[in-house]
């Protein structure tokens, strides 16, 4: 499947539209693991992001323009441990989608997301079973 700068602009704008019907799930389910902050910043980062996108939504030149509006956003727009590392899975998106040019595949998305957790679990120092967001 061949990825263009509308896909991941879509799919920017359905996942913001799946946390914000999930927003008071996901806070609900970190405070009882964390420190209930996890829906709200989740949904800053991601009204950040669509008010980066702005209207019309972006054409099919850039694939990687979305994903860097939300690196953006998380990492100059949501404070706690969320901002910084939906930061950091954003840019490393974004990366994968500017080294693929204009043969972005899901499958180069897919390893863009698995840096995105390396870099997630290197700066967090996280690890499987603990609760974080690894």
């Amino acid at each position: 499947m061949h990825v263009d700068g509308t896909f991941t602009d879509g799919w920017m704008r359905r996942f913001a539209a799946s946390v914000s019907a999930t927003e008071a799930e996901l806070t609900a389910l970190d405070q009882a693991a964390g420190d209930g902050d996890f829906g709200t910043n989740l949904m800053a980062g991601l009204d950040a992001t669509l008010r980066f996108l702005g209207d019309p939504p972006t054409g099919p030149g850039d694939p990687a323009a979305p994903l860097r509006a939300a690196a953006t956003a998380f990492l100059d727009e949501v404070g706690g441990t969320s901002g910084p590392l939906f930061g950091l899975l954003f840019h490393e998106l974004a990366v994968a989608a500017t080294d693929a040019g204009p043969e972005l595949t899901v499958s180069a998305l897919a390893a863009g997301a698995g840096g995105g957790l390396s870099a997630i679990r290197r700066v967090g120092e996280a690890a499987p079973g603990d609760k974080t967001l690894v």
